[in-house]
């Protein structure tokens, strides 16, 4: 390794720890959610998810601009990811979006060649539902807590087969920008290096991002193994982790999600601290940095989702909000965090 590898009050809130909104891409310039249909060969596009070469799916994105005009997009989609791309896993993957420069310029894909789409697992079931919703709003959260995140925007998409073989489903889902857009925006470059322990790494970042994982309940990442982790390098050559996929978490409760055997743990709402061993004192400034977020995380758990069920968000919120004891009590704190620890990497 080279070197140490409701809506004015709450948006304005939110709007205020997320500084990059006014200079977004047309798509990220506005919280309302888009309402648009995708045609494809949905069938075959289901069908060739196990394979090991995915091949991109010509499609049609259609919506109504902010003008109130009909647009059309030719784009491409493929399937992703790695569980949910499963068939015995997931009846519907997470899958990409691409479209031409000259297709998506002056259309809400403007600035973003290529975008993630995170749909409902299994778009039957309302709990897989929830779980977008909620994931959603893990980005949203997030993105309080680290400047360097990625950005979201939720989409009522329907799907459609270009063939009439399947029929049409219609969803609530989120638009996540890729990682190369998110190193760009920063003046960051996106590094795949493997086997990175924690004093490769920014400790500042560290810290926010393994608190982070640990309030939410998330044991579900590797710094070495860059698992639902990028790594992007600043000029002076430090590196800067950036956690992403949220859905294995305690606080989304996914009813398919479980934790590592080797980890002790029973279930996903048990947190365990898997971040940098520090003590006490050195954690003080990340302790009060979060404390110093709390009302705009707060904000972000107040903002409307349609289609949120309210005992979902209050359970959430509860959980999330067992953070703040532990933070404000020392011994706690040094039981939970100091003393469970990972000394060199995870």
């Amino acid at each position: 390794m080279t070197r140490r590898l409701l809506r004015s009050l709450l948006l304005s809130l939110v709007v205020t720890a997320l500084p990059r909104v006014a200079d977004a891409q047309a798509l990220f310039r506005d919280e309302a959610p888009l309402v648009l249909t995708i045609t494809t060969n949905l069938r075959d596009l289901l069908r060739e998810r196990d394979s090991t070469e995915l091949h991109w799916f010509g499609a049609e994105m259609s919506y109504t601009d902010a003008k109130g005009v009909a647009r059309r997009i030719p784009t491409d989609l493929r399937a992703r990811g790695h569980f949910r791309r499963q068939v015995r896993n997931c009846a519907f993957p997470p899958i990409y979006i691409r479209a031409g420069k000259a297709a998506r310029d002056s259309s809400i894909l403007q600035g973003n060649p290529r975008l993630k789409i995170v749909t409902p697992c299994r778009p039957a079931a309302e709990d897989y539902q929830q779980y977008i919703l909620l994931e959603y709003l893990m980005y949203r959260t997030y993105s309080v807590i680290h400047e360097v995140h990625h950005r979201t925007r939720l989409a009522n998409i329907t799907y459609k087969d270009s063939t009439d073989r399947v029929k049409p489903i219609t969803v609530t889902a989120f638009f996540l920008e890729i990682e190369e857009e998110v190193a760009d925006e920063h003046k960051l470059e996106l590094s795949t290096i493997l086997g990175a322990v924690f004093a490769d790494v920014d400790s500042v970042a560290l810290d926010r991002i393994s608190l982070f994982e640990y309030w939410i309940g998330n044991t579900d990442w590797s710094l070495a193994a860059l698992h639902n982790i990028e790594m992007m390098r600043k000029p002076d050559g430090d590196y800067i982790p950036v956690a992403y996929d949220f859905d294995w978490s305690g606080a989304v409760n996914a009813r398919y999600s479980f934790p590592n055997p080797t980890l002790g743990i029973r279930t996903v709402r048990e947190r365990l601290h898997r971040g940098p061993c520090k003590t006490a004192e050195q954690w003080a400034p990340t302790i009060a940095y979060y404390k110093s977020k709390r009302a705009a995380i707060d904000s972000v758990w107040a903002l409307p989702v349609a289609g949120l069920d309210p005992k979902r968000r209050d359970d959430t919120k509860a959980y999330l909000d067992q953070l703040w004891p532990i933070l404000d009590n020392p011994r706690l704190f040094g039981r939970t965090v100091v003393d469970v620890c990972q000394r060199q990497g995870n």
